[in-house]
């Protein structure tokens, strides 16, 4: 008796919580603001960009699928960026801190000057090695630049080379070809 009243009960409380029924269908009228347009590239406006990440201390290269009007200066801030989860997840990493902001770029001939944040001066080691190699090779994957220099805050340094020693002089691609995987 209890379990058919609490039944009826439930009838009658969802009864009342119904939608009216109208003698006829009542049309609506749903007005919608125009979307705000997507300034995303199309697939067709990308281009694969060489990069260079680093998979158990050794340099790999990756290409990105950058817009089409990237210039240098982009590709250096995708890299600086870090890395995208499905790198992430090839085990793929960089050794350029976290942080490391580019603040110029100045091109004369085959010689590129970089102006990193000092965030950039925060590793060191190995990690330092293999953090200028990641740029130097991507920035020498362009075919007008053979030889990069850097600077931290506007002020010259030197980079050390695969070997560990430090340059004074600009620095290529093959200053760092014995960390790097074919």
């Amino acid at each position: 008796m209890r379990r058919a009243c609490s039944i009826s009960l439930l009838c009658i409380v969802l009864a009342g919580c119904g939608v009216p029924i109208e003698s006829e269908p009542e049309i609506l009228v749903l007005e919608f603001d125009d979307p705000p347009p997507v300034n995303e590239p199309l697939v067709e406006d990308l281009a694969a960009v060489s990069m260079y990440l680093v998979r158990e201390e050794r340099l790999v290269h990756v290409t990105r699928d950058l817009p089409t009007s990237s210039d240098l200066e982009d590709v250096l801030d995708s890299l600086l960026g870090g890395v995208s989860l499905p790198e992430e997840r090839a085990n793929l990493r960089t050794s350029i801190p976290n942080g490391t902001q580019l603040l110029g770029l100045e091109q004369e001939g085959a010689l590129l000057r970089i102006d990193l944040s000092r965030e950039f001066a925060s590793v060191g080691g190995e990690e330092e090695i293999l953090a200028v190699a990641q740029i130097v090779l991507t920035t020498t994957a362009s075919d007008s630049i053979d030889l990069v220099t850097f600077r931290l805050d506007g002020v010259p340094t030197d980079v050390p080379v695969a070997s560990g020693a430090l340059s004074v002089e600009p620095v290529a691609a093959q200053d760092y070809q014995e960390l790097f995987d074919p």
